[in-house]
């Protein structure tokens, strides 16, 4: 039995990778040594210091790489790890713009300098209040006051008095009561009352009238100029304070002109507030300081803050360095800012002091990272992103969605300059896609950084790994871990990578186990998270995960769902798949039957027929006639019609791995050969009888394992795998002490025949140097009954 001699059955050593805490040469008494990248991701860190560091235009980022892996807080730590010899980036703020207030201005100062000038215009604005109205109370304010008053009274005085002198040689008298004149006749050198009036003699009356008469004529000609002397005095009393105004704002200024001397927008800002205040201080500030309470106090005091104290939108922090901002959920109002508007405000009360800065200001001068899922749902948000980044500017204005719903905007803030380095987080398929469909894309986000899903258990990657869990540990606040507890969680590591050579960059999902191994170990009350503290948490989480395992056990235990674990049967095998249901993953076995007959159809996936059988399985169904073709019918025309079938299976079938039990069971049924049905078998098949490496292979063996032992262990059963697929075998203690003691067994195989002489405990045969098989060989049999098939058909063709 050559071929059955040729395959592999692996030894307990080979089932899986054996850590030894030795071998992380890891203390954790001493300090973690400088690690030269990110943990396992040398391409991702080479790609990432010079995407961070390139200061040409274009150069964003877009990080790659499978959720889990910590990327987000990889990025955000290296950037927070160079940020801090960067340049602090200027402080911005929003000032009134008074000739046009629709539109503020911005202004920039270097870092800390923000607050400093709110702080100097807190003082001016306390100046101003202490200032006014209290200087138009001064007494040489009010001396000038006075003159300019007395100067309007003696003019009118003059023209009332000749009025008076005019109407006195007519016997009347001249009365004035608020500015209106009257007259009244004088009798015998007293003013007549109203009795005395009407007493008069009528024509004594009519000669009165006739002087009233005459007197208002020339009142009205002697008031002529009144209107203008009222306007000249106006113009006086105004230039007299707008003389004192800017007297008394002359010394309140001098200090804030001199502290920004050299910075022409802040000096330009100041003579603007120095050029407005006039009007405001006339408008607001006339009445009399005796008196004033503290209400008037405030609204003056709000209606200077909101007119002149800058709206500060970003400043620099306590720390020196470049700012390192994630905006987990980036909007159009948190990455561009919004213009806060109160529902019960009007639109046109909106001003440069309802300015919100967003994640883009905030970021401004250094790093913005995003998750590209959330940005490209929005297709207006990820436009403006972009345009953003391409024009070098912010621009804050109502969204599109805001826009549809009515949403009031009454300013348009000048934009504000940016330059920063954008970093977008995101899957591949979505990297692939905007490099291909998105140009703008590919100009603006130039550095690929991607993050292998696993990297090599190499000594530095060991140690990088147990120094990482040991700080993330101290972070989460939770027990030390032990070195045997690390190493554990490498192995554990190394099985969700299904790779003894590789470790798993899920680093999220491995502190997930530790996090449940410190609630164990604070249930045992022990110090430190140990092995077995990790070994309860994994299997704490494998039983609450397996409603649907313990299902499938039941209906295969219970004859529901037939497996065979003993015996032989022809044309039918037991191939291993996996079942995923969110983070339910386990392996259980299927029954594949195949029948063969004389035809021409070839080999029918009958998963396929009825619209089960998913594109990838349909290709592995479809290979076996072009391996048929190829190793058994080259002298021949391939006549045959073969049907096969994965039994009880009523939901959709991906994949390949079950090309190689399909084959088998295919052969078995052509020659009429039994296959043992204690043996399960996965790989996938190429055209030259290759067996191929599947995934899930530790779920796979141990699903069929579980079926074998609850019907109990013989010593006969196992499992064929590829021999490719050795490497990928991170197996259970509990399987690995069965095939210790030799109550289960695991094969490799590199070939069909491999499998085929496992299966059937026969020898497949090879070619002589005629390129013949053995006579009584199972593929000779095999080339027999195709050839007895194809005269079967030709002759049914000729009747």
């Amino acid at each position: 039995m050559n071929e059955l001699d040729s395959s592999h059955k692996l030894t307990p050593d080979q089932l899986k990778k054996q850590i030894h805490p030795d071998q992380l040469n890891f203390d954790p008494l001493s300090p973690a040594p400088e690690f030269s990248q990110i943990m396992g991701q040398p391409r991702a860190t080479r790609a990432l210091e010079f995407g961070a560091n390139i200061t040409d235009a274009g150069y964003n980022l877009y990080v790659a790489g499978e959720t889990g892996t910590g990327r987000t807080q990889y990025i955000i730590s290296y950037l927070k790890s160079i940020a801090t010899f960067g340049n602090t980036p200027e402080d911005w703020l929003y000032v009134n713009n008074f000739g046009n207030p629709t539109e503020p201005r911005c202004l920039n100062l270097p870092e800390q300098q923000g607050k400093k000038l709110l702080k100097e215009i807190d003082r001016l604005i306390d100046s101003l209040l202490a200032t006014f109205p209290a200087v138009f109370e001064h007494p040489s304010f009010l001396q000038k006051k006075n003159a300019i008053q007395r100067l309007y009274d003696d003019t009118y005085e003059k023209a009332i008095s000749v009025i008076e002198r005019s109407a006195a040689s007519k016997n009347v008298a001249l009365f004035r009561d608020n500015n209106a004149i009257t007259f009244t006749p004088i009798i015998n050198g007293e003013i007549a009352d109203e009795a005395t009036f009407s007493q008069m003699e009528e024509t004594e009356r009519e000669q009165f009238h006739a002087n009233v008469i005459q007197l208002e004529n020339q009142v009205n000609e002697a008031l002529l100029e009144l209107p203008q002397w009222q306007r000249d005095l106006n113009e006086a009393l105004q230039l007299l304070s707008q003389q004192t105004i800017k007297q008394s704002l002359r010394p309140l200024f001098d200090s804030l002109q001199q502290t920004y001397q050299g910075d022409a927008g802040v000096l330009l800002y100041v003579a603007q507030i120095k050029s407005h205040l006039p009007k405001v201080i006339r408008e607001n500030f006339d009445s009399s300081s005796e008196g004033d309470t503290s209400k008037q106090i405030n609204s003056r005091r709000l209606l200077l803050s909101n007119l002149y104290k800058p709206n500060l939108l970003t400043h620099s922090g306590l720390k020196p360095g470049l700012p390192v901002i994630f905006e987990s959920s980036p909007s159009y109002a948190n990455l561009f800012g919004q213009v806060n508007f109160s529902p019960g405000k009007e639109p046109t009360a909106v001003d440069f002091q309802n300015i919100i800065a967003g994640a883009l200001h905030r970021a401004n001068g250094g790093y913005l990272i995003l998750d590209i899922e959330k940005l490209v749902i929005d297709p207006w948000l990820w436009q403006s992103i972009k345009r953003a980044i391409r024009e070098g500017k912010i621009t804050t204005e109502i969204s599109f969605n805001e826009a549809i719903l009515g949403h009031p905007f009454c300013i348009k803030p000048e934009p504000i300059p940016l330059n920063l380095k954008v970093i977008l987080i995101g899957p591949r398929d979505i990297y692939y896609a905007l490099v291909q469909l998105d140009r703008d894309f590919n100009e603006l986000f130039q550095v690929f950084v991607d993050f292998s899903a696993e990297f090599d258990a190499n000594p530095e990657n060991l140690q990088q790994f147990a120094y990482l869990l040991h700080l993330k540990a101290t972070e989460s606040n939770i027990a030390e871990p032990t070195a045997s507890a690390i190493a554990l969680m490498a192995e554990y590591s190394c099985r969700l990578a299904e790779n003894q050579l590789k470790l798993s960059a899920k680093i999220d999902h491995i502190m997930e186990i530790v996090i449940e191994a410190n609630y164990q170990r604070a249930q045992a009350h022990h110090e430190k998270i140990d092995v077995q503290h990790i070994t309860q948490a994994l299997e704490a989480r494998q039983n609450r995960n397996a409603r649907l395992r313990d299902c499938t056990l039941e209906d295969v235990l219970s004859g529901t769902m037939r497996i065979a674990t003993i015996g032989q049967a022809i044309g039918q095998v037991n191939g291993l798949s996996i079942i995923q249901v969110g983070e339910t993953r386990f392996g259980s076995p299927i029954r594949i039957t195949a029948t063969v007959h004389p035809g021409t159809t070839g080999v029918v996936d009958i998963e396929r027929e009825v619209e089960l059988g998913m594109p990838v399985h349909s290709k592995g169904v479809l290979l076996l006639s072009g391996y048929l073709a190829e190793r058994y019918a080259k002298g021949f025309p391939l006549a045959m019609t073969a049907h096969i079938a994965i039994e009880q299976s009523y939901g959709f079938i991906d994949g390949d791995s079950a090309s190689l039990a399909e084959l088998c069971a295919l052969l078995s049924a052509l020659v009429g050969i039994p296959l043992r049905q204690n043996i399960a078998v996965t790989g996938s098949v190429s055209q030259l009888g290759e067996v191929q490496a599947v995934g899930g292979i530790n779920e796979k063996i141990e699903g069929f394992f579980d079926i074998c032992k609850a019907r109990g262990l013989t010593g006969s059963q196992g499992v064929i795998i590829p021999a490719a697929n050795q490497i990928n075998l991170m197996l259970s203690h509990e399987v690995i002490d069965a095939v210790k003691s030799e109550q289960f067994t695991i094969y490799t195989a590199k070939s069909v025949d491999q499998a085929m002489g496992l299966l059937t405990n026969h020898d497949m045969g090879k070619k002589n140097t005629r390129g013949s098989f053995p006579l009584e060989s199972i593929n000779q049999k095999i080339i027999n009954q195709l050839r007895h098939f194809a005269e079967l058909t030709a002759k049914a063709r000729l009747h």
